[in-house]
């Protein structure tokens, strides 16, 4: 059989050019008698060579459409910037402003303060309604609240009565818990207050 494009003598039953890699094909009119096993050996070849060239062109095609599948772009994540986050972003920002101040003003036992600020963040928080795609998120960052104001409250305690060392090792928990705050202010969009990083760990002295 002769390749019609580039004219090479091929084997009886080559399904491609072994030169060129087009296409043999023989005349339509013997197709509709043949059986669908005969349609498929014609389809892979009947030597070993023509099998091998099928299959290779298989696995050409279908890394060609993996490579396709990996490339393709990604939906598009970011969230946008809705009356949900501008208001639960500048409550973020309100909450951090009050607690750098709370810092500042220092007392006694500023934890104190700190833990009253933080509660009503997270009141508040609950108060709005987050969009569908948006609920496991701010559920996330409602949770963090609360871890934070759990461990600055243990701070508050210890503060009047136990040695600054035990002080110390709670405010850095208090701290870790801050931290899981701010992955959860990020993660919700609230781009502003993000940029805005808080801590709760004293100066030591």
């Amino acid at each position: 059989m002769y390749c019609p494009r580039c004219g090479t003598p091929n084997e009886p039953g080559d399904r491609f050019c072994s030169s060129c890699g087009a296409e043999l094909r023989e005349a339509p009119s013997s197709e509709t008698s043949l059986s669908p096993r005969e349609r498929v050996t014609r389809l892979v070849g009947t030597t070993r060579r023509a099998r091998i060239a099928t299959a290779a062109t298989v696995g050409a095609v279908v890394v060609a459409i993996a490579a396709f599948v990996a490339l393709k772009p990604s939906e598009e994540t970011t969230i946008p910037r809705d009356a949900y986050t501008l208001e639960a972003d500048q409550m973020c920002l309100d909450a951090k402003r009050q607690i750098v101040a709370a810092e500042r003003a220092g007392g006694a036992n500023p934890f104190s303060a700190l833990v009253a600020i933080v509660g009503s963040w997270r009141l508040q928080l609950q108060e709005l309604k987050p969009p569908r795609d948006r609920i496991a998120l701010a559920q996330q960052l409602e949770t963090a609240l609360l871890e934070a104001e759990i461990r600055i409250a243990k701070v508050a305690r210890l503060a009047p009565r136990e040695s600054r060392k035990e002080i110390l090792t709670s405010a850095k928990r208090a701290d870790e818990a801050a931290a899981q705050v701010e992955e959860a202010v990020a993660a919700l969009g609230l781009s502003e207050c993000a940029g805005a990083t808080i801590g709760f760990s004293p100066e030591p002295s």
